[in-house]
């Protein structure tokens, strides 16, 4: 096809979660009209099409402590990004979260004359307020997951539109509890205690042990109690002999489903939490990190909640263990109610109606692709 009869993206997307809402988008896109899309893509943006002038999996990092020992790897990709900037030609640059990165590369492709469309805003209302303002003179849209961060952004001088999140739009478990049970094979009627340590090795690394140590001691006391980590792509090695040491099955492509199904979750803190909440699954969350990466979020951060459901419910509806909080014998304590007693676990997941309630409908990836197609015309 012509290259005049299409148009033209580089998109840039640093994480896993931000990928798969990438992809999404791009898929959106289709409905338009032709185009070509390029840039730091995942396994889900390269299978809806987009061509990677940098793979994801080179950039991802988890804290402060991180970036200098991935610093050659962001600074090459920078240079890659702001060459194929040039070469493309871009009708819009699209830009996915992943704010340490996307936040020092947005205003230099501005500079050089790019239209910016930032997708999933970086959560200045957590870190640094005053880059809302610094938004506003580089940001051209703005298409914020989250109700309240349009009134934020909107303030602050940046054209905001609040599109829902894109969760709803492909939130289903990929399969039926039977189903899971059978693979798991496993009862019924069993207890399920959902394990999920995160998407990166990092999180895997710090959360995997006392996530399965606690399992152990639940199962002490009910036998018919079946947990199971539900990991995520590349990590198989990290979790499966630490998993096995405390009897706790592994799952693979089951994520959703064990978020659906379980009785109860211990979920690391991120989206896999707003996920588990709006499937009305009763979890605590769990967040640890190094300790130099603490001490500086603990100057950083602003807010009194670290998990998303209770940020955007705006109140305690998921228990949280943070930090040194976080012991198998503390996380244990927080879950063993609703493994115990039904009308605790109805009573946690009625609370989390309110996270449904305010993420808005299904459609964020289309309203996106709306405002996006838009800018680039």
């Amino acid at each position: 096809m012509d290259d005049a009869a299409q148009r033209r993206f580089l998109i840039v997307a640093g994480e896993p979660s931000g990928d798969a809402h990438a992809a999404r988008l791009v898929e959106s896109l289709a409905a338009h009209g032709p185009c070509r899309v390029r840039g730091v893509a995942g396994p889900a943006m390269r299978a809806a099409g987009v061509e990677p002038v940098v793979a994801m999996e080179s950039l991802a990092v988890m804290g402060f402590a991180e970036i200098a020992a991935r610093l050659p790897a962001l600074l090459n990709a920078r240079a890659r990004l702001l060459t194929e900037n040039t070469r493309l030609a871009p009708h819009a640059v699209v830009l996915v979260d992943y704010p340490g990165f996307n936040l020092r590369i947005g205003p230099e492709l501005k500079r050089r004359g790019a239209r910016v469309f930032y997708y999933i805003a970086p959560q200045v209302w957590a870190w640094h307020a005053e880059r809302a303002a610094a938004m506003g003179r580089w940001v051209d849209r703005l298409a914020v997951v989250f109700p309240f961060e349009e009134e934020i952004f909107r303030a602050a001088g940046v054209a905001t539109t609040f599109v829902g999140h894109p969760l709803l739009d492909a939130l289903e478990p990929e399969v039926d509890d039977a189903t899971l049970r059978a693979e798991l094979g496993i009862p019924r009627d069993a207890p399920l205690l959902g394990l999920l340590p995160g998407s990166r090795a990092q999180e895997v690394r710090l959360l995997l042990e006392p996530l399965c140590r606690a399992a152990a001691l639940l199962a002490r006391d009910r036998p018919a109690l079946a947990a199971v980590v539900a990991a995520a792509p590349g990590l198989a090695d990290a979790i499966a002999k630490p998993a096995a040491r405390y009897g706790v099955r592994v799952v693979h492509g089951r994520t959703h489903a064990v978020q659906k199904h379980a009785t109860v979750c211990a979920v690391a803190s991120g989206t896999a939490t707003l996920e588990t909440a709006l499937f009305g699954t009763p979890l605590t969350v769990v967040y640890r990190v190094g300790r130099i990466n603490y001490a500086i979020a603990r100057r950083l951060v602003r807010l009194s909640h670290i998990g998303l459901p209770n940020i955007v419910a705006d109140e305690d509806v998921a228990p949280e263990l943070v930090q040194g909080a976080l012991t198998p014998e503390r996380l244990a304590a927080s879950l063993a109610p609703c493994l115990d007693d039904p009308r605790e676990r109805a009573a946690r997941s009625a609370a989390l109606a309110v996270v449904r309630r305010r993420r808005g409908g299904p459609g964020a990836s289309r309203r996106a692709a709306d405002l996006l197609w838009a800018l680039a015309a």
